[in-house]
């Protein structure tokens, strides 16, 4: 009777062990899954944003002022909060703040090319000469490309770019 006994009882922490390890693996997997598809989402986002970083996602100011320059039509406002939803809900509030910084020096910066009138056209091709030495051209210019550069280092260290792509 006591050989039953311990049989039994073997049997049982045996299929309580079994059973808990299932439970225990389901839910790390569920886990891993959850956590992919998040990090999946939020590399989608960070992309979208760069692919979308422009001066008409400014948020710079209100449409209505004197000098406004950022989402004029209807499709770039919805855009921008778009943008700004999944970020608030995917991103970090550090992502948030430098891509309103980015987008809002873009901004500045188009702004000023257009009011200071440095586009030259040739033939049906709008560009921008290379040999602007105005300072307030070139301080826009340098504020732009630092805060763009500060949003990729973020985006990339966020998720994990040069971590997972080491040669």
């Amino acid at each position: 009777m006591e050989q039953l006994i311990g049989v039994i009882t073997g049997g049982v922490i045996a299929l309580g062990a079994g059973i808990l390890t299932a439970w225990f693996t389901a839910r790390h997997q569920q886990n891993a899954v959850r956590v992919k598809d998040l990090w999946d989402r939020r590399a989608t986002l960070y992309l979208e944003l760069l692919v979308n970083l422009d001066g008409t996602m400014s948020f710079v100011v209100e449409p209505n002022a004197p000098g406004y320059y950022g989402p004029s039509t209807p499709e770039q406002f919805q855009k921008r909060r778009e943008l700004a939803a999944r970020v608030d809900l995917f991103g970090s509030p550090a992502v948030r703040s430098l891509w309103e910084a980015a987008t809002t020096a873009m901004g500045d910066f188009n702004m000023h090319v257009v009011e200071g009138g440095y586009l030259e056209r040739s033939f049906n091709e709008t560009y921008l000469p290379d040999n602007i030495t105005e300072p307030r051209f070139l301080e826009l210019k340098a504020a732009m490309e630092k805060a763009e550069a500060e949003l990729v280092k973020r985006l990339r260290h966020e998720i994990d770019v040069d971590e997972h792509l080491k040669p």
